[in-house]
Parts: C-alpha cells; structure tokens; sequence
C-alpha cells in the first residue's frame, strides 16, 4: 500500500475539492508513492505526535487541521514541518471538506448527542446545499444546563460554557470547531440552541441579549472526535495496517476548574 492509495481513498470519503476557500488540504508533507508503514491519526501534528509515530515506526500522519495553512517563508529546525521532511514521515490532511462531506464532523456530533441525523445544512456554502453545520429537531424539549451536560459527557469535555436560559430547547443547531459565529443563522433558522466552539466575547453578550443557549463545547473536543472514525473507516479498508489515534492527540490546554 502506498501513500496515494489512501488519499484515493480519503478523497471519497471527504472530497478534497470540497473545501472552503482559504483552506489548505490534501497532501501537504511527503512522497505520494511512498509505502506505508503505520499511519498515525491526530486533530494536529505536533512534536509529541511525531515522536509518538516515530515510535510505532508510522510514516503516514493524517490529521484534520493542516501542518501546513499559512505560507510558510522559511522551514527551520525546530520547525514540525522540518520534523516530518527529516523523518521521512507524510502528511495528509482533511479540514473544511471532512467538516462539509456527508458523515462529517458535525454529523458525528449529532450521532454522540444522541441526535436524529439531520439534512438540513446550517451554513451553506456551495450551491447544492453543502456546508458547514447541521439543525436538528428534540423529539422531547430540554433544558439548557441539561444540554450543556449532555455535550461534557458526549464530548469528554474538561469544561462547557453556555447561557443559560429558561426557554425549553427543542430545535438545535450544532458546527464543529471555530463556529461560534453561525449564532445568527441559527437563530435565524428558529434554533433554540448552538453548540460550537471557540465563541468570542462579544456572541456571549449578543446571545446573552436574545435569550439564547449558545454552548462552547470546546474547538478541540468539538473535532477530536474525527480521528476515531477515520480509525475506523481506515481499519476496515487496509486491515493488515497498523493505524491509531494518537495517544498525544489531546487538549493543548490545562484548566483550573
């Protein structure tokens, strides 16, 4: 097995064509027709990730957020991008088309919370209705701290931040990562609650405004889920490969709770 077979297959599960316009994917480190030895998952390709594939003799690192986004001026030793060249190690990366391709990160949230797969897209991007995010229906109203508990536990998150409101919660809208600033949409949608991460001050204070459960369940707890599906997929497909998550594929963060 080569390098390329797997981005052939990769490339049907999550087309790389189908990505947002400032992203970078694909194949972003290495030698196409290399062999592959062992493949690594991760959220990001850090130095403890290198040193923990190095280990399991993996010289295909596949990642969702890309090693390589903005231009690079200058690649230095102490550079990931210089560890990965040295260590003839490659890299695969799927970002935006892995959180718009169908069974994408957002769906697999909905599938962790429990929720009824839904096709209707939150943020559309491309003509024919794909993009970012998904709305989904409650068959029985909740609470907002009862939501807020059910993202911890669905997301082994450290910590969840939200608005808490007395408005029962029957329609949910949920974006992956960064997508705190689709709190308009889904209110425009009818939602009665986002769950997302990374949400800025100033959303807090408008949804805060509006009487809205916005909830940060974290960018990293929000996306880390991917690398155990592509786990998956990948097993099923090259059986005889060895392919893990990395154990140092974790929350950058420490917290004082």
């Amino acid at each position: 097995m080569k390098v390329k077979d797997v981005y052939a297959f990769l490339d049907e599960y999550a087309p790389f064509h189908i990505c947002d316009k400032f992203d970078n994917v694909g194949m972003l480190v290495g030698d196409e027709n290399a062999r592959v030895r062992a493949i690594c998952l991760c959220l990001d390709i850090t130095k403890p990730v290198i040193e923990e594939a190095k280990k399991h003799k993996a010289n295909l690192i596949i990642s969702h957020h890309p090693v390589i986004f903005d231009p690079l001026k200058k690649v230095t030793a102490d550079s990931v991008v210089y560890e990965l060249v040295k260590n003839k190690m490659n890299a695969i990366c799927l970002h935006t088309n892995a959180d718009m391709t169908k069974e994408g990160v957002t769906d697999l949230m909905c599938e962790l919370m429990d929720f009824e797969k839904s096709d209707m897209v939150l943020e559309p991007v491309y003509p024919d209705g794909t993009g970012y995010g998904k709305v989904c229906e409650l068959p029985i109203p909740t609470t907002a701290t009862a939501l807020a508990q059910s993202c911890k536990t669905a997301f082994d998150c450290t910590a969840v931040r939200y608005i808490n409101t007395e408005r029962p919660i029957k329609r949910v809208a949920l974006c992956s990562g960064a997508g705190a600033s689709n709190l308009y949409n889904a209110v425009s949608l009818g939602c009665d609650a986002l769950i997302t991460g990374d949400v800025k001050h100033n959303l807090w204070i408008d949804a805060l405004n509006m009487d809205f459960c916005l909830i940060d369940a974290g960018h990293f707890h929000t996306e880390n889920i991917l690398c155990n599906y592509l786990s998956g997929i990948l097993c099923r497909k090259f059986h005889s490969t060895e392919i893990f998550v990395a154990e140092n594929s974790k929350d950058p963060c420490s917290y004082i709770i």
